[in-house]
């Protein structure tokens, strides 16, 4: 009864969360798209990629969170007090939610350490297709276009999309303090066999300087090619997002030894906050279901700050890697046994466990 309980609260909420962060990053994606950054036929394949990558992170605190709804709900129903006066303690009841907790933990190792990294390689790829095109779907005609981070402006009076002519071309590009425009009646759009895209004007003319200064060089041409650089986001958090968690094992950067934490942290998460949820979840008949939420809302961000705070001291190298990986969750645990001594009393704790682990 405990594992199904487990399992539906577990989708319920899980659907909830991913739900509200995925609407978030689609308006992000959405405004890429119209924007002509992420091709339309990317779209959902991203948004999918994304949806996986968020559900493996909201695993925790989604089974957090259902487990204090399943056993908060049993001791408002007095199913605790019934099943501690048959003589079933915290132990049996920890060993009745490891045949769930457990092979979800397995699971979501699984998953952190393979799926999310190969889900991120993917949509980092995805993207960087796009961003490489989206010089030539952003042009819009009548407007002024930035591209390579505003050291290239173009100008066309009309855009033909069937065939990427440019009418009426304005193109002005900037090297450090030299500016050079040049003018064209048309031009066109092309795209190398390496990937690089330009602008290719025809009959038109060239003019380059430093503003200010009148020894202007003019040039006239019959065909001129400006390339649109690659604006593709070189992040190196982003990049270290989608390496292979084998290239993080074998790494001695602390950035990477921090990726590494952050990945852990999901299984051992689920885990450790599945352990602490059961005396969380102790609560008056009173109280309701919901009634030791805030507490373990104020809980779970103080566990969540100690894992960033973690990883930016191994970053820092200011900890050694093993108290950053182990820290938070020996101190939850720790935690758990403390809440567990005070809701049944010192000795009555051990009797408890004694009393559980009889067949």
């Amino acid at each position: 009864m405990v594992v199904s309980s487990l399992l539906t609260s577990l989708a319920a909420v899980l659907g909830v969360l991913v739900a509200i962060i995925v609407s978030r990053k689609f308006l992000g994606i959405l405004a890429k798209a119209i924007e002509g950054e992420v091709a339309a036929e990317t779209l959902f394949v991203l948004l999918g990629l994304k949806t996986l990558s968020v559900a493996i992170l909201l695993l925790p605190p989604a089974l957090f969170l259902a487990a204090l709804m399943v056993f908060g709900r049993m001791h408002r129903d007095h199913e605790m007090a019934v099943l501690a006066a048959v003589g079933v303690g915290p132990a049996r009841l920890y060993r009745a939610g490891s045949y769930f907790v457990v092979p979800l933990t397995l699971l979501a190792l699984m998953l952190a350490l393979k799926t999310m990294p190969w889900a991120e390689a993917k949509a980092q790829a995805l993207l960087k297709k796009d961003e490489q095109t989206s010089d030539l779907r952003g042009i819009k005609p009548g407007k002024f276009n930035e591209f390579s981070r505003g050291d290239l402006v173009l100008y066309a009076d009309a855009l033909s999309e069937k065939d990427n002519l440019l009418n009426q071309v304005f193109v002005q590009s900037r090297n450090g303090r030299e500016v050079a425009v040049v003018v064209s009646d048309r031009g066109y759009l092309k795209q190398a066999e390496n990937g690089e895209n330009f602008v290719v004007l025809e009959h038109g003319k060239r003019y380059q300087g430093v503003p200010g200064r009148s020894d202007f060089i003019v040039m006239e041409f019959d065909e001129y090619g400006v390339r649109i650089e690659d604006t593709a986001s070189e992040n190196g958090r982003i990049k270290r997002e989608s390496l292979p968690t084998e290239a993080l094992w074998s790494s001695e950067q602390p950035r990477e030894k921090a990726e590494l934490m952050r990945r852990l942290a999901i299984p051992l998460g689920v885990l450790v906050l599945g352990i602490l949820s059961l005396p969380l979840a102790r609560v008056t008949p009173r109280s309701g279901v919901y009634g030791n939420v805030i507490t373990a809302f104020l809980l779970f961000v103080i566990y969540e700050n100690l894992q960033k705070l973690s990883q930016a001291m191994v970053i820092s190298e200011r900890i050694p890697n093993w108290l950053g990986y182990a820290g938070s969750y020996l101190l939850m645990l720790l935690l758990a046994t403390v809440l567990l001594a005070l809701s049944n009393g010192g000795t009555q704790l051990l009797r408890w466990f004694r009393r559980g682990s009889r067949p």
